[in-house]
């Protein structure tokens, strides 16, 4: 597995991490907004390119990977050569994804930035860019390192702690060591993010490629994918999970008799949406082609106990009732 510092004040072993993988040039991967925030504290430890590209979700693209790939051309980038991705989730799987497909794989680091970064999206291996859907080209390709500084989310605004917490309540209901922890904790800190960090690792470990356990940490991904596909990725992930995250209990409720009302107090705890104000039709349009529904039938993660998740097939009709059950005029930003 990827090796995985969580320590406050970890940023300033950046350089000792890159001197032991001891590459042959190294590129930073930003965007816009940490450029600003981080990038000069990263290039006063290491000597290295950097490759900003603009923030938002719709620069996830070929697009963007085919300006990265041109540019590590340009520069002598060989398969000895790093890069790092210094941002949330989008630049750390536009990284790794750079970083697994450029000469068949280099050298990679990530430094997430956000917490839903830190807690979920750089762990694990996955990497991703967009295409007619969330994450529908990628690979899987274990980083080198990961880097998670907490003292990095002091930078961040309250909607990316909010959007973080979307990623969190999916562990707190996986895992019952999570789940007793968010009772009594508001912000979060060190501790929570190892604890969902090593939920994490213990699935992938197991199953590295998805083919079997790795597939409950979709939990609340089947519609939270759909979700922000169908808004036009104006919905944040964290937010579109949180939603998938409701929906899931609420199919749960009428196929195994778990207790809804347990996530929904755990979503409004951490001011987190559980409804939508989306076309239900065309969110079930979207769920059809996501890449979860392995044979063309709509997949669930559904929780039977904090815990405890099982993965089951559910009908259209189904998933249409609940989705119309969590219809809400009011927008979701």
């Amino acid at each position: 597995m990827e090796r995985i510092i969580i320590r406050e004040g970890s940023l300033k072993k950046l350089k000792k991490l890159v001197e032991e993988v001891s590459p042959y040039k190294t590129v930073v991967i930003t965007n816009t907004t940490l450029e600003k925030l981080w990038l000069n504290e990263i290039l006063d430890q290491i000597d290295a390119i950097p490759l900003v590209i603009p923030d938002g979700e719709e620069f996830k693209s070929l697009n963007t990977a085919e300006k990265i790939w041109k540019n590590l051309i340009e520069i002598g980038f060989t398969r000895k050569s790093l890069i790092i991705g210094l941002g949330g989730g989008v630049v750390t799987d536009l990284a790794a994804f750079v970083a697994s497909t450029f000469m068949r794989g280099t050298y990679l680091g990530l430094i997430p930035t956000t917490l839903l970064a830190q807690v979920d999206a750089a762990i694990g291996g996955k990497t991703g860019i967009n295409f007619e859907g969330k994450n529908i080209i990628g690979t899987f390709y274990l980083p080198n390192f990961v880097l998670i500084d907490p003292k990095i989310l002091k930078t961040l605004p309250k909607i990316e702690i909010l959007n973080g917490f979307g990623e969190i309540v999916k562990y707190g209901i996986l895992d019952r060591n999570v789940f007793n922890k968010l009772n009594f904790l508001k912000n979060p800190n060190e501790e929570l993010i190892k604890e969902c960090v090593n939920v994490k690792l213990g699935i992938v470990k197991e199953d590295l490629r998805e083919r079997g356990k790795r597939r409950i940490l979709n939990l609340g991904h089947t519609v939270g994918h759909a979700i922000e596909k169908v808004s036009g990725y104006r919905i944040k992930h964290g937010f579109a999970v949180s939603i998938g995250l409701m929906a899931s209990a609420l199919i749960a409720e009428k196929i195994n008799g778990f207790d809804s009302a347990i996530v929904e107090r755990l979503l409004e705890k951490f001011e987190l949406p559980n409804k939508h104000d989306l076309d239900s039709k065309e969110l079930l349009k979207a769920m059809k082609s996501d890449k979860k529904s392995w044979y063309g039938k709509l997949t669930f993660v559904l929780p039977e106990e904090i815990g405890k998740v099982n993965i089951e097939n559910v009908s259209e009709k189904t998933v249409l009732k609940v989705l119309e059950e969590l219809k809400d005029d009011s927008s979701i930003n």
